[in-house]
């Protein structure tokens, strides 16, 4: 794809940047919405988004999980196609919502929309990364694929022995982070440890905020002198080696 080009908007979504996102990471906000419209979406944001409800949910708070969705689902109801890069608002929204008797439009994780132009990203050097499945895209979402086949463009991935269906959580999900956070950035730092050190991994790439988030503390918590492991949003480094800067 030659630098500085952009195609001819080719399909119109609505981009859904999530809580955590936009909480702790909004430059990677802004880098989702620069790389969609770079490989030609129009892309159309919510005002204020709010919450999906997930919290509520895992929390067992029934009652007020449903207000937050039906608020949501009016809210969001006039979009033709939702993406986002949150696996848990992915997944709410595909899943929970319809459980709760709220219809939602067609809704996919950004992995999904990028894997449809592997191959029609030019040709990269190729660097060595790892790949962390979150726990609500992979294992409770079922694709693995997505984000792997779009990093091939770019890297060799190298994968540690659990991976995929048998990949161990962050240590973020259940809202562990928020109840236990302690113990949450510890059940990270074994991840690192365990699972990412012995095999050399340099860059560690993930497609979900909170997985960003306890492995970027857990690395940053291991880094040695030579330095450790960067930890890396996936839409972010596919967007920076696309400029050039990865």
């Amino acid at each position: 794809m030659p630098s500085g080009t952009r195609p001819r908007p080719m399909r119109v979504l609505h981009y859904w940047s999530g809580c955590t996102f936009r909480a702790r990471y909004p430059e990677s906000v802004e880098d989702h919405v620069d790389l969609l419209e770079m490989l030609g979406y129009e892309v159309k944001r919510f005002g204020e988004e709010g919450c999906c409800g997930y919290p509520l949910i895992l929390a067992g708070e029934k009652g007020a999980a449903k207000t937050v969705a039906e608020e949501t689902s009016r809210k969001i109801g006039g979009a033709g196609l939702i993406v986002t890069e949150c696996p848990g608002c992915y997944r709410v929204f595909r899943e929970e919502y319809p459980k709760m008797g709220f219809r939602t439009p067609e809704t996919r994780h950004l992995s999904q929309i990028l894997s449809e132009h592997a191959g029609s990203f030019g040709k990269f050097e190729k660097e060595t990364v790892s790949y962390h499945d979150p726990c609500d895209l992979g294992r409770l979402g079922g694709d693995y694929d997505s984000p792997r086949k779009v990093l091939r463009d770019f890297a060799e991935i190298v994968e540690p022995a659990a991976t995929k269906e048998r990949a161990n959580c962050c240590g973020a999900g259940g809202l562990m982070l928020i109840v236990a956070p302690e113990l949450s950035i510890r059940i990270a730092e074994a991840k690192i440890e365990n699972e990412f050190e012995p095999i050399g991994t340099r860059k560690l790439i993930t497609a979900c905020p909170s997985c960003l988030f306890n492995l970027s503390v857990a690395a940053s918590r291991r880094e040695g002198p030579g330095g450790g492991i960067q930890v890396l949003d996936l839409a972010s480094y596919v967007l920076g080696r696309l400029k050039g800067n990865g």
